[in-house]
């Protein structure tokens, strides 16, 4: 089920599972978990999720892209644990939550993501494509296009957690 919402107060408490980001509004208490802050996501109950507002997921997406079917291994069984407890948590979450993850495999690995998704979201400083999974409506504003992105591009402006995006789901929680 989709829900449209928009939350009581501008003031969110966010938890990021799998990534971080400091393009959130500094008016929101921002938490992440990921293993290059030296925290293991498997060491946190389901129901850690419940004491946040919104939960964003971000699994590690290196054998679930559609660019990496050459490479796929036969049986990542760690990336697809990792997914699904992304998955399970943002499911405890009680309130919003969405999952991100590159057109792909993954719902080959967690069908259940199937009925979550919300959208597919073109980077408009990359022009990757991301499946944005969710239990709320996000409207996104078109995304220009700017050509092949620039090789010379770190990992930090290559990912989803654009400025754009971020906007775009502060704008539908909040009013």
């Amino acid at each position: 089920m989709i829900l449209v919402v928009f939350i009581e107060t501008a003031n969110m408490k966010i938890l990021q599972l799998c990534c971080f980001t400091d393009l959130w509004n500094s008016i929101h208490e921002v938490e992440s978990i990921d293993l290059k802050l030296g925290l293991d996501i498997f060491n946190y109950p389901d129901e850690y999720a419940s004491e946040f507002d919104l939960v964003c997921a971000a699994p590690p997406c290196d054998q679930f892209t559609i660019a990496n079917n050459l490479r796929w291994q036969n049986s990542p069984d760690y990336f697809i644990e990792v997914a699904k407890k992304c998955f399970s948590m943002c499911l405890n979450t009680g309130l919003y939550w969405f999952l991100e993850n590159p057109p792909g495999r993954i719902e080959k690995f967690i069908p259940e993501l199937t009925k979550y998704r919300i959208i597919t979201w073109t980077g408009s400083r990359t022009n990757k494509q991301y499946v944005i999974y969710g239990n709320f409506l996000i409207i996104a504003r078109p995304a220009k296009r700017y050509g092949k992105a620039n090789i010379n591009r770190n990992k930090k402006i290559r990912e989803i957690w654009q400025p754009d995006l971020i906007e775009n789901i502060e704008l539908c929680l909040t009013n």
